[in-house]
């Protein structure tokens, strides 16, 4: 845990000893600053932030120091640990003043936590990417290129003309990651007759070319350009990223272009949302649930984090103009954090075991791949 930011009261308070809160957070959940210094200059409350790695280690600190919180709030739990955080009881029931503008769809009944944010992962490709380019008449075409048509829906990952085009984040390094593979499991379980089961796909989809990057800045910075088009053959025209990503690709340019090179592929879509909570044990719940409602504020909410392409949790808030032209609707099932629990941990193995197969040129996996956990 490191403590990396300290937000100092622009007004003084009525003693020498500014008052504090302590918020628990983690590297992929990318704070916007301006709405923290907000909260500070409207309360004279300092927000000392502490980070970790994701939202797993997170809860974890969460779960050794139940008895001795070492924050008041916490923010970044993603849906894959809501479970964990609710059943362990890491945090207690608050009713953020705002509310009833959040997404109804995601404001949970119990109050345990309060969404902040929502993903929808997805599927992207390049839009150049599957255009055929041009050619003199007395040029032959090129069969391999011209066969190939954009890819519509997720199980078309499946096709290895399309396997051998994609660059997927590696979930054993990336939360971006392990959002595809519960989108590959939630299509392809383990245990169900007559489907074959992720592990069997993802062996197949490996030798046909797949490529796995450590990262999802690696993917989709380095390994995907969507601009280089069908016939570049040193980059991938497929990769997984969210429903937001045509708008990230535009974050940083100078002027908005008319169009961009990236659509969404709406099919098998992943939707996770981020959640923040009142720490249970906390001796400072007044000035907690404060700083919960700040985030469910309109600055924190139109600063919400571009970095994968996530969306505010409040329904009002009227983004930036690049997602007013980019942003993209699209149907994502949300995670069934009670049907999965700790499996998503079991499928990271039976992951590992599938690419550490491949690589080392051993014969493809049998139907089923059986993984056994080490003992406590």
């Amino acid at each position: 845990m490191v403590t990396t930011l300290t937000l100092v009261a622009a007004c003084a308070t009525s003693n020498n000893d500014p008052a504090t809160i302590r918020l628990l957070t983690h590297k992929d959940f990318e704070l916007p600053e301006t709405a923290l210094r907000e909260f500070t200059e409207s309360t004279g409350i300092e927000v000392l932030v502490f980070l970790e790695e994701d939202s797993t280690s997170m809860v974890d600190l969460l779960e050794r120091s139940k008895e001795n919180p070492v924050a008041d709030v916490v923010l970044g739990i993603d849906s894959l640990e809501r479970r964990r955080v609710t059943e362990q009881k890491l945090v207690e029931p608050y009713r953020p003043i705002a509310v009833d503008r959040l997404d109804s769809s995601l404001v949970l009944q119990d109050e345990m936590l309060t969404p902040v944010s929502q993903l929808a992962a997805c599927l992207n490709r390049s839009k150049s990417g599957y255009q055929l380019p041009e050619r003199r008449l007395e040029k032959l075409p090129n069969e391999d290129v011209a066969s190939l048509r954009a890819p519509t829906k997720f199980s078309d990952l499946f096709d290895p003309r399309h396997a051998k085009t994609a660059v997927i984040p590696d979930p054993l390094s990336s939360r971006l990651g392990i959002y595809f593979l519960v989108a590959l499991e939630r299509l392809h379980p383990e245990d169900v007759e007559g489907v074959t089961p992720w592990p069997k796909l993802l062996d197949e989809m490996l030798r046909w070319g797949l490529e796995i990057a450590p990262t999802w800045e690696e993917a989709w910075f380095s390994r995907f350009q969507p601009s280089s088009g069908p016939e570049n053959t040193d980059t991938r025209s497929l990769t997984w990223g969210s429903s937001g990503m045509p708008t990230v690709s535009v974050r940083f340019v100078p002027e908005l272009p008319d169009e961009v090179d990236v659509t969404v592929v709406d099919s098998g879509c992943v939707k996770v949302v981020n959640y923040a909570g009142v720490i249970k044990n906390t001796p400072n719940r007044r000035d907690a649930g404060r700083l919960v409602d700040s985030f469910v504020g309109p600055l924190f909410q139109y600063n919400v984090s571009d970095r994968y392409g996530s969306r505010p949790a409040r329904t009002d808030i009227v983004r930036t103009e690049a997602w007013r032209r980019f942003g993209v609707n699209v149907t994502a099932i949300p995670i069934d954090e009670w049907r999965i629990g700790p499996l998503w941990q079991q499928w990271l193995l039976t992951w590992q075991q599938v690419a550490d197969i491949v690589k080392s040129g051993e014969d493809p996996l049998p139907p089923v791949v059986q993984v056994t956990l080490p003992s406590q």
